[in-house]
């Protein structure tokens, strides 16, 4: 299969408003939904609850780069402005990957639309056998979030293209020296349309809880996720901190109490003081008879606690 066999859908992606549209022929617009919105309100609706919007957006800065500098090395000349020797070690990992496996990409960025349910996205890459591939940085590989997402792609791909049937799914997994290629299983035509019924209704999708090996193998997954995004915060409060002595010693210098920025953002400088608290350890020590009338007991739920072999020093 060519690059030009592949019908190309009608919807515009705005790359900068991140916004999926149609333009009409009374020049009014249409907008689409993308699929990882779908996903995300209904199937993973709590993924990354409780991670700061900014190391979000970083995690997301970062991704696009690599993506951008990986897909470079496919279908279009690579771009002497495009060098990034930060993710030198994704990229050619990324060449290796190809060639061990002898993957032909033909196209990147590849828009399909279904104009029905009004929704568009992206695929990262196709291949000469018409194999779809989702690029991924994460910390840690969500197979079942790609296995949706490329399952919703094949959906409006053979949509599009009503004469080629989609081959097989893969994730392709690049952190640094690390780098797999994953095949993941496609969710059938009515259980993705079940989905969009769902959405549309504004519900969310209840799976069923994994057992065995997929159920231990979900939960790494999910908490070395958990465990990259904790590492992000704690490199970004280390840059941080100095930031925040310095204008610290700025606002004690000045005598200033508070302003606000040009974002509306308030900072508010508290000066040191004095608190009190109880030493229990020595209280309960020294004064036992006393520590039992005041101290209370609370009940402990079980609990399970996931340790890895490595702990990530840092994150880039």
């Amino acid at each position: 299969m060519r690059a030009e066999d592949l019908r190309q859908s009608p919807v515009t992606f705005d790359e900068i408003a991140h916004d999926y549209f149609v333009v009409g022929d009374d020049f009014g617009t249409t907008r689409y939904h993308g699929v990882t919105g779908i996903l995300k309100s209904v199937i993973f609706p709590n993924e990354y609850d409780g991670i700061p919007e900014e190391v979000l957006r970083n995690a997301a800065a970062r991704g696009t780069r690599i993506h951008q500098l990986c897909q470079a090395t496919d279908v279009t000349p690579t771009d002497p402005e495009m060098v990034d020797y930060r993710y030198q070690a994704e990229v050619d990992n990324y060449v290796k990957l190809k060639e061990a496996h002898g993957i032909d990409m033909i196209a990147n960025e590849y828009l399909v639309s279904c104009d029905e349910w009004q929704v568009a996205s992206s695929i990262d890459c196709v291949d000469s056998e018409c194999n779809l591939y989702d690029i991924k940085t994460t910390y840690a590989l969500n197979e079942a979030y790609v296995s949706w997402q490329l399952s919703f792609y094949a959906y409006m791909f053979e949509e599009q293209n009503p004469n080629i049937n989609v081959g097989k799914l893969y994730a392709i997994w690049l952190r640094g020296e690390e780098c797999k290629l994953v095949e993941v299983p496609r969710h059938s035509p009515e259980e993705v349309e079940h989905i969009i019924e769902l959405w549309k209704a504004g519900e969310t999708y209840t799976t069923p809880l994994p057992s065995g090996e997929a159920l231990i193998k979900s939960i790494i997954g999910s908490r070395k996720e958990i465990a990259g995004l904790k590492a992000m915060i704690a490199n970004i409060e280390s840059v941080l901190a100095p930031l925040e002595e310095q204008l610290q010693a700025d606002m004690e210098a000045k005598g200033t109490k508070s302003f606000t920025a040009e974002d509306g953002t308030k900072v508010t400088y508290t000066p040191a003081s004095t608190t009190k608290r109880l030493d229990s350890k020595k209280l309960e020590a020294e004064q036992p008879d006393i520590y039992k009338q005041y101290v209370t007991e609370t009940e402990r739920k079980a609990m399970l606690r996931v340790t890895f072999s490595c702990w990530p020093l840092a994150v880039s």
